[in-house]
């Protein structure tokens, strides 16, 4: 089984996990790093156009499509597998399809007009099927024009999402008592600030990307407000094994969702119990079906009933670890890994490996 991978091509991504799991599912994966070719915004200016909605030039736009039209004539696939498919028109699709399927993986919530392109229409109409992992988003997807939408929830990688252990230095470096790992939004700084603030006896971590963007001019008024967090700001993104030391030296891992992308789960949903981590995670009917509450995870449907239910955690270690250790068993025993859900799509598509 033949198949052109388009996407990020670096450890950790959920995109090279995709493309890992079929690799190890016997297939012959060619890859096209369109991160890579396309590489925008790079300079400041960019960064600003990008922000205001602007295209990346056109030249660059063309570049990357003509190497994928290029590498897909030099290897004929016989199913294309983009990730997200950002910038990739849908003519190229179009052209890619006489050799198989064409796919396209959105894990974001692409009815967020921050998640879109100007190719992004094109490509929801042209693709063979498209893929999410927001439940909410097959009928919307339909809608708009897609020929078939398959639902495939987040997964993990025991490859790189385990209980790796941490060393000593990695321990006085990263212990805590509650932990944080993803990227800076406002929102997301006001809360973990307030829970901070009702900790004042445990000790808070948090990891991710942009979280030096809490001391921008723009956010002057609230610097008051995320005083104690900035102090709780441990360091950038975490990666495969870094992030799996972290969850381990931690009691309790936060789950927290991003609204405006409408989550119901997250990657995050199952890389913290693949680590072996204790999940403390937002209260959500599809968090219910993947762990069962209290059993495997732990969830909360308010401030109060987080800070209340990390004080109880905290207090009672036979009883967090048991969780602990049952939610890291259901990872392993009900399909949750990227292979299960690759092997899924093939057979969906009719394209088992060969």
């Amino acid at each position: 089984m033949k198949i052109l991978y388009v996407g990020p091509d670096y450890r950790g991504s959920n995109g090279t996990c995709w493309r890992d799991a079929f690799v190890a599912l016997g297939c012959d994966v060619r890859t096209v790093d369109g991160e890579r070719l396309l590489s925008w915004p790079v300079t400041p200016a960019e960064r600003v156009a990008a922000k205001l909605g602007a295209r990346p030039p056109w030249r660059r736009v063309s570049d990357l499509n003509e190497a994928i039209g290029a590498a897909a004539k030099e290897f004929r696939p016989q199913t294309t597998f983009f990730v997200q498919a950002r910038f990739v028109r849908s003519e190229t699709i179009a052209a890619i399809a006489e050799f198989g399927p064409t796919v396209v993986y959105c894990n974001d919530d692409m009815f967020n007009p921050a998640n879109r392109t100007f190719t992004f229409e094109g490509a929801v109409r042209q693709a063979d099927c498209l893929i999410t992992t927001k439940s909410f988003n097959v009928p919307e997807f339909l809608r708009a024009g897609a020929r078939r939408v398959l639902y495939q929830p987040n997964a993990f990688d025991p490859a790189i999402h385990f209980p790796a252990r941490p060393s000593p230095a990695d321990v006085q470096a990263m212990a805590g008592d509650v932990a944080f790992v993803g990227t800076f939004r406002p929102d997301r700084a006001d809360y973990l600030a307030e829970v901070v603030r009702r900790l004042p006896e445990s000790t808070v971590n948090v990891w991710g990307g942009g979280w030096e963007k809490m001391r921008r001019a723009v956010y002057w008024y609230r610097r008051r407000r995320w005083a104690p967090l900035r102090r709780r700001i441990r360091g950038g993104g975490l990666w495969c094994e870094d992030m799996g030391k972290a969850i381990q030296a931690n009691k309790i891992a936060l789950g927290l969702l991003y609204h405006v992308n409408r989550d119901l789960h997250t990657s995050r949903s199952f890389e913290i119990p693949a680590c072996g981590g204790f999940m403390l995670a937002q209260r959500t009917a599809e968090h219910q079906e993947y762990f069962e509450e209290d059993r495997e995870a732990v969830y909360f449907g308010s401030l109060d009933e987080l800070i209340d239910k990390a004080r109880y955690y905290l207090r009672h270690d036979d009883a967090r670890l048991a969780i602990a250790r049952a939610g890291h068993v259901r990872c392993l025993k009900s399909g949750y890994r990227y292979v299960d859900r690759a092997r899924s799509l093939l057979s969906a598509l009719g394209r088992g490996p060969r």
